[in-house]
């Protein structure tokens, strides 16, 4: 056609909320950030693209929490209490988990998929908190560093929504993006993503038997005898008897990891990540104990993504930050969660911290540089390839999300930069959250 772009025509859009705090994105990070800021008694709109909540933890399906849990001799401690911590309690209460696995020098907690939106729609029943689902943040107005509206589409019109403080916890950094932030993104070296996958039909007492050690084993057999696997490790979960939930498959797109931004480039993933799901269900089958009869009950309603953008803040999270156990005074989290980096290899590269050791993430890394009124939680914080890479886990993002709900309603109609950091850490306090765990303190397993 020779057409190298188009003008869209101007257009008027009716403002259909004014809130006080208004939350992008429905995941772990934004659930805690509307319920918490809500709880307060502030005025909230949650804007959420899927049918439910839960963003990559039900999206994605990813099978278990990461980052609540260290490893002390042996056992899992405790180290993320707050949000997080009542939404293990809420799993636990409904039958939807059967507690902590641990593996390798971690522990993991499994859930089951349904039994975790329903905990989710449970808590956003907050008075002064709507949801919006099936509705997607299309752009934003802005005056001077100030987000004044967030444009949202529905299944019909685009329509705007005005707030005082806005948090992005769309995972991909994009009403940041949108207002004009800072941001890194690394294409060619971003970590691969994984298409999760569950099984059925399986006999979990002999699954869950195999050790990962020796699942390792069997997977490096299947790969010697000509079976293309791209890894031989992964994160297997069991929170009802004959389903398995694999975290397994790493997805390339010609040998690199998709650009998530590009439609074609992550549609290809998309496909490829579903025929990795039917090739390791055939190993599974031949090779692994108690999955003779097993069959793919469903996929993940999209791919897994671990990083996008980077949005650029007042302090960046560096390695040398999480792997020195860094405590900072503007502290609104601890993070016990090793460095994971899923690279070009079969292998996930792990670097630990001690046992019972955590570092804190700093208010400033979800305070994006030249804008005033929004914060950042989740995946898309401040921080750099490595620190992110043991940053992004559900806990931390509960954690984050807490701290960004919280912040936004004390920062009121001042700038987030104007947030009493005592005020912040006493509002998270008084919500459950621990700033500096002791891992002495051991839970019940």
């Amino acid at each position: 056609m020779g057409e190298s772009s188009v003008r869209l025509p101007a257009r008027d859009v009716p403002v259909l909320r004014e809130v006080d705090v208004l939350v992008a994105g429905g995941g772990s990070a934004g659930v805690a950030a509307a319920v918490s800021a809500a709880r307060t008694g502030a005025s909230v709109l949650l804007v959420e693209r899927n049918g439910f909540l839960g963003g990559t933890m039900t999206a994605t399906s990813l099978g278990g929490i990461c980052g609540l849990y260290s490893l002390v001799d042996g056992a899992p401690v405790q180290m993320v209490f707050g949000f997080a911590e009542e939404v293990r309690a809420r799993l636990a209460a409904a039958g939807g988990t059967r507690g902590p696995l641990p593996w390798l020098n971690t522990a993991s907690l499994p859930y089951d998929l349904f039994t975790l939106k329903s905990v989710l729609d449970d808590l956003v029943e907050v008075p002064g908190l709507g949801v919006l689902y099936q509705a997607r943040l299309t752009d934003v107005l802005r005056d001077g560093g100030r987000v004044t509206h967030a444009i949202v589409r529905g299944r019909e019109a685009p329509f705007a929504v005005a707030a005082r403080v806005f948090v992005d916890a769309s995972g991909d950094g994009e009403l940041a993006a949108l207002a004009g932030a800072e941001a890194e993104i690394e294409r060619g070296h971003l970590q691969f993503p994984s298409t999760m996958f569950r099984m059925g039909s399986v006999d979990t007492a002999r699954a869950m038997g195999v050790t990962r050690e020796e699942m390792h084993a069997l997977l490096e057999r299947a790969v010697a005898d000509g079976h293309d696997l791209p890894r031989t490790a992964g994160g297997i979960y069991s929170a009802r008897d004959g389903i398995v939930h694999l975290n397994i498959t790493k997805v390339k797109v010609d040998g690199r990891s998709p650009d998530p931004f590009d439609p074609e480039s992550l549609s290809r993933a998309e496909r490829e990540g579903r025929a990795q799901a039917r090739r390791y269900l055939e190993v599974f089958r031949r090779y692994v104990p108690g999955y003779a009869d097993a069959f793919i009950l469903d996929t993940g309603t999209e791919l897994g993504v671990r990083e996008t953008r980077r949005i650029v803040g007042d302090r960046t999270v560096t390695a040398e930050d999480v792997l020195g156990e860094r405590k900072v005074e503007d502290a609104i989290a601890a993070s016990c969660w090793p460095i994971e980096e899923h690279g070009a290899g079969r292998a996930t590269r792990w670097v630990w911290m001690s046992p019972g050791g955590y570092c804190q993430i700093p208010y400033g890394a979800l305070v994006p540089r030249g804008l005033d009124n929004v914060l950042v939680a989740g995946r898309c914080l401040s921080a750099t390839h490595e620190a992110q890479a043991a940053l992004r886990v559900t806990a931390n993002c509960f954690s984050m999300g807490q701290a960004a709900g919280l912040a936004a309603v004390l920062a009121g109609g001042r700038t987030v930069r104007d947030v009493s950091m005592p005020a912040l850490q006493q509002a998270l306090a008084a919500a459950g959250a621990v700033l500096a765990p002791r891992p002495e303190a051991t839970i019940d397993a």
